[in-house]
């Protein structure tokens, strides 16, 4: 493993650092490349335990967060979180990896889209059923996978304009979804020896590249970023589901 770790550093960094300044997508861009080179269950549990690290946006932003959406999103989230773990558990890791690059084709193919033709009208506000639904399919792909930032993020845009409210309340989403995902993942027997050896490693990249793009965050246009983060995240779905289909 210890030739593998520069990679598996850098890029958790420059996901990471990406994944701050655009309030997601952080685990979306990362783990279709790092199920490259470790152990998928074992990435993406450990993965899912360095969100954790998200506390640090919502602490530095904290008169930010929406308390009400928060607890909207988490509640929505942690009824979907316990059957994604449950997958993990007992679905194939070539059907995980598959499925995760689907996911990523389609949410960098749509987000890449949309910037190219914005909508006229302000995002579509999701009622109580629509919204929960997203929520909890979130939850699952989180839960799953650690990546159910894509369908989090399209209910909470139709909520949070100001950006950094959003930043700082998906910020907390993370951490608390992390908190409680890792509980489930050592009840269910998921957080093994390999998992804890990888966040043992990968906890100083992920802090930095969180803290070096909080710190930017207000400098460089978002669009920009937005496009970056698009990009990244349709590349690595196509390197994911390449390596199911070629390897």
């Amino acid at each position: 493993m210890s030739y593998l770790i520069i990679p598996y550093l850098l890029i958790l960094f420059s996901a990471n650092l990406l994944g701050s300044l655009a309030g997601f997508g952080g685990g979306m861009i990362s783990i279709p490349l790092l199920v490259l080179l470790m152990d998928p269950k074992a990435v993406i549990v450990s993965s899912t335990m360095t969100c954790i690290l998200n506390g640090i946006i919502a602490l530095q932003h904290r008169k930010e967060i929406l308390w009400r959406e928060f607890a909207l999103i988490l509640g929505g989230m942690c009824l979907g979180l316990p059957v994604g773990v449950l997958a993990l558990t007992k679905l194939p890791v070539w059907l995980l990896k598959g499925a995760l690059g689907v996911l990523m084709i389609f949410v960098g193919a749509q987000g890449l889209w949309r910037q190219r033709h914005p909508r006229k009208t302000p995002p579509r506000k999701y009622g109580l059923w629509a919204g929960l639904g997203l929520l909890f399919a979130g939850g699952v792909l989180q839960g799953a996978i650690s990546s159910g930032g894509s369908l989090v993020v399209l209910y909470a845009r139709s909520r949070i304009e100001d950006r950094q409210a959003f930043r700082a309340t998906l910020a907390l989403i993370w951490m608390g979804t992390a908190i409680i995902t890792t509980v489930q993942y050592f009840v269910a027997g998921a957080l093994t020896a390999t998992a804890l050896e990888l966040f043992l490693w990968s906890w100083p990249a992920v802090l930095v590249g969180i803290l070096l793009g909080g710190a930017i965050s207000t400098r460089i246009r978002q669009a920009t970023f937005v496009t970056v983060v698009n990009a990244t995240i349709l590349l690595a779905g196509l390197f994911s589901l390449g390596s199911v289909i070629f390897g």
